[in-house]
């Protein structure tokens, strides 16, 4: 095969690969964005795209107003909609199984008052 055919066979090969890529990634972004739109139902528990936790109480256009776990409400535009999210708590502490007591100061020995020697915190 002679040396210029083989270099439009290989620019032909890079421009569709340029395409199908630019393709892909078009299809992705329109994935992504109808899964936000889907996720703007009042009621939804959400998270923005800076990390904001909330309920959606309003939706007015591109004006989204999310509630706060502490009872605030906030104003965000409708692109800040990442994605559906449960609040993460962690578990509360009286729901929490502790195995035995729980030492008060666990650096001090409980015979004579004194830290216990090789500790890093004495």
């Amino acid at each position: 095969m002679p040396p210029e055919i083989s270099m439009f066979v290989l620019l032909g090969l890079m421009i569709v690969m340029f395409w199908w890529m630019s393709r892909s990634s078009k299809k992705m972004r329109q994935k992504m964005a109808d899964e936000r739109e889907a996720a703007v139902v009042i009621g939804n528990n959400v998270v923005t795209t800076s990390g904001f936790y909330g309920r959606i109480v309003d939706v007015d256009g591109d004006a989204v107003t999310l509630q706060s776990p502490a009872g605030e409400e906030t104003v965000w535009l409708r692109t800040a909609i990442n994605t559906v999210a449960d609040l993460p708590l962690g578990e509360a502490e009286e729901d929490a199984v502790i195995d035995g007591p729980v030492e008060e100061n666990p650096a001090e020995s409980e015979t004579d008052g004194e830290p216990k020697t090789g500790s890093a915190w004495a």
